[in-house]
């Protein structure tokens, strides 16, 4: 008897040798993983803060592991550098090279790079291949939502009019085809994409954290700034409150979730922060007004930091990390050129990132010296996540995993170094980039320009 239920069993078990290699993985019993991006994040803005009190999240979270910085790339386009972070591939493999693809024609910037474009796998395809259940919320160039039979996927896309004007992912409150992955997952997102229209909820949250526009010098210039911020909060609160509410519904075993407030409030307000770094310097009411808007959007972030980490449970591993850093730039500028497009804040120069990680097996070592912090690069991310997952490293990844510099010895030795496999194999070809709908654009520019007067003074 034994003998004939070993040979009905045989066929299962050789149709199971004859699936494809990307049809699963071993089971997974580690802890979950949260990612959390947060575009130009710099540890001179950051340090102080968490210092004096005023970033506790962000505190906790190096006092539990370590703090060190992130080596980025040049250029630091941030669909660029985002997604080689999640590839492990350098612009020239993954195919995303600039915000949109040149139109030769027109001599300008086409349509945005979509995520059809890739030509790689990203992270959520090699954890979702091997079985990894995996949750996404607005990371870069994620629009069209990819199929993943383990995961959520809620998509990010900036229009080509919205790229010219902030290149962030904003709230698309009229309906973004293939917004979502599994298409359902819609329905549980819309009261969040309600509640971040142009005036609603999130416009009083944004007036209480950064204050009204008030009469006085620049006000057209100070509207303007602050339509552009205003747009790049609601955009950030919305991902993170869907992000939270994805969390309580079901921790993934691999959680990424991205914002960008940081990079926008240090390329607007870089002078009115550090006026004594500009040769002119800027108008003492001005200074008043906006020199704090770094910090407070900072704060802001700490906040979403805390939320989301509430979500998930305590013997989560945890990575908070930037693109790149930020520092004063264009500081010869007069105020007046600035005010017709110019930014006060840079990273042209590539100036290092923020690397945070905290959690079960990770080194407990504090805030680095400032002269010893690079943890890492860029191309180090996704290597590091797939050795935490405890899948193979990408074979076109540059970079390695950081296991030796962020985890104990003890985690080490318990988690054999993984070996390389070529997930490209089978991953579908590049294709020209999609824009949503007809019109797309002009959707965007026309909520921008309605929601300039939310955030205007009552008085």
């Amino acid at each position: 008897m034994k003998l004939r239920t070993g040979l009905l069993l045989l066929p299962l078990l050789l149709a199971a040798l004859l699936l494809p290699a990307g049809c699963g993985g071993p089971a997974w019993d580690g802890p979950p993983i949260l990612v959390f991006g947060m575009d130009g994040l710099e540890w001179s803005v950051l340090e102080p803060l968490m210092a004096a009190g005023r970033a506790p999240n962000f505190a906790r979270l190096v006092e539990r592991g370590v703090g060190g910085s992130l080596q980025t790339m040049i250029p630091t386009f941030s669909p660029v550098v985002w997604t080689t972070i999640a590839t492990g591939a350098p612009p020239e493999e993954h195919g995303i090279l600039n915000f949109g693809v040149w139109d030769p024609v027109k001599k300008e910037m086409g349509k945005p790079y979509t995520s059809n474009c890739r030509a790689v796998p990203a992270i959520w395809n090699l954890a979702d291949d091997l079985g990894r259940s995996v949750l996404s919320v607005a990371w870069w160039v994620s629009w069209p939502a990819e199929a993943v039979e383990h995961g959520r996927i809620v998509a990010s896309y900036a229009a080509q009019v919205q790229g010219r004007l902030l290149w962030k992912s904003g709230v698309w409150e009229r309906g973004l085809p293939e917004h979502t992955w599994p298409p359902e997952l819609r329905e549980q997102i819309l009261p969040a994409l309600a509640d971040g229209r142009d005036g609603g909820p999130l416009t009083e949250q944004f007036i209480a954290r950064f204050g009204r526009i008030r009469p006085g010098p620049a006000l057209k210039f100070r509207r303007h700034l602050a339509g552009l911020f205003h747009v790049a909060f609601r955009g950030d609160a919305t991902h993170v409150r869907i992000m939270r509410e994805q969390l309580e519904r079901q921790v993934a075993d691999l959680n990424l979730v991205y914002i960008g407030l940081p990079d926008v409030a240090g390329h607007f307000y870089w002078r009115y922060r550090e006026p004594e770094r500009f040769l002119h310097k800027p108008d003492p009411a001005l200074v008043a007004e906006l020199g704090g808007h770094i910090d407070r959007a900072y704060e802001q972030a700490d906040a979403w930091l805390g939320e989301v980490l509430a979500a998930v449970p305590e013997e989560t591993i945890v990575l908070v990390l930037s693109d790149h850093g930020m520092h004063a730039f264009n500081t010869e500028t007069p105020e007046s050129l600035e005010q017709g497009g110019l930014q006060s804040g840079g990273h042209e120069d590539a100036p290092d990132g923020v690397l945070i990680a905290a959690g079960p097996g990770v080194r407990r070592r504090g805030l680095l010296p400032a002269g010893e912090r690079r943890l890492g690069g860029v191309l180090d991310v996704a290597p590091t996540l797939c050795d935490l997952l405890g899948i193979e490293l990408p074979a076109a990844a540059r970079g390695a995993s950081l296991r030796r510099v962020l985890m104990t010895d003890e985690w080490c030795a318990a988690h054999p170094e993984p070996g390389r496999r070529d997930y490209r194999r089978g991953f579908r070809p590049p294709t020209p980039p999609r824009e949503p709908y007809a019109g797309a654009s002009q959707d965007f520019l026309e909520d921008l320009v309605k929601g300039l007067g939310y955030i205007d003074s009552v008085d």
